[in-house]
């Protein structure tokens, strides 16, 4: 009965009470294309405050993406958000992040439409200074909250391939293989004119130049658009064919939104 889900959707639909439920069956249990009797689903083992298991928990998400299993009311979930954790229960396995790594984990979570479940100490003053610019960025959020038909994806990745190692939450070691650059999108509006891009640096110890085509992005309309900064709140002006965006730090990301140019 504990994952007869069905049953459990059953039971808690007929209180009538507005309840959320999510599956943390560990990816174990996924949805059909017709079958979702809960809202949210995990994809992934349990997260950890490293960048390796980051990397790896994204991953997990891109399948269901692509098979438009992520969707209203039935969300693919690489596990809760670790921006602000440090040194957690799995001790060396959970280093926490550096705020370059806290931009890229709450950009790529946001961008591929998983809920923002942060698990920080909320009462940590110095933490909430320290991110409380991400976690409350209105547009990072929209882009989260915004449905035009895809829920978020990788679409380019270029460089060296890695294999990194990192031990899971039962302390095993696992790997993860990773560019030197990896990039993500999501559509904002269904006919392609307004699209998020989350541009990272997967380099461990080099800034890069991150170049994006606009004809590499899936369904942008525009070849002259308009570019935005999502970060840092501000446009950064009107580009044609591509924009670069300078000196991204490693394991940092860039985090854009990119707009015809007649509508921006």
């Amino acid at each position: 009965a504990q994952r007869d889900l069905d049953l459990w959707a059953d039971l808690i639909n007929a209180t009538g009470k507005a309840i959320m439920i999510e599956n943390c069956h560990w990816g174990e249990t996924v949805p059909t294309e017709d079958w979702c009797p809960w809202n949210f689903y995990r994809t992934s083992g349990d997260v950890r405050a490293s960048y390796e298991s980051i990397l790896s928990n994204l991953a997990t998400v891109t399948e269901f993406a692509e098979a438009g299993l992520s969707k209203p009311g039935c969300w693919a979930y690489p596990d809760m958000l670790e921006v602000g954790c440090q040194h957690g229960p799995g001790g060396a396995s959970d280093p926490g992040l550096t705020m370059e790594e806290t931009r890229t984990h709450f950009g790529a979570w946001s961008i591929v439409s998983s809920p923002l479940t942060l698990s920080h100490d909320v009462n940590n003053d110095t933490v909430m200074d320290q991110i409380w610019d991400y976690i409350a960025n209105p547009e990072a959020i929209a882009v989260n909250q915004a449905w035009a038909g895809h829920s978020g994806s990788p679409f380019s990745t270029s460089g060296a391939i890695q294999v990194r190692s990192f031990k899971d939450a039962d302390g095993k070691a696992q790997t993860v293989k990773t560019a030197d650059s990896q990039y993500l999108y999501k559509p904002m509006k269904e006919d392609g004119s307004q699209i998020a891009v989350l541009l990272m640096n997967q380099m461990d110890s080099d800034s890069q130049d991150l170049t994006v085509n606009f004809s590499d992005i899936p369904g942008l309309s525009c070849t002259t658009c308009a570019v935005r900064c999502i970060w840092g709140r501000k446009d950064l002006g009107t580009y044609t064919d591509s924009f670069t965006f300078e000196s991204v730090n490693a394991h940092d990301a860039a985090f854009l939104m990119i707009s015809s140019a007649e509508q921006a």
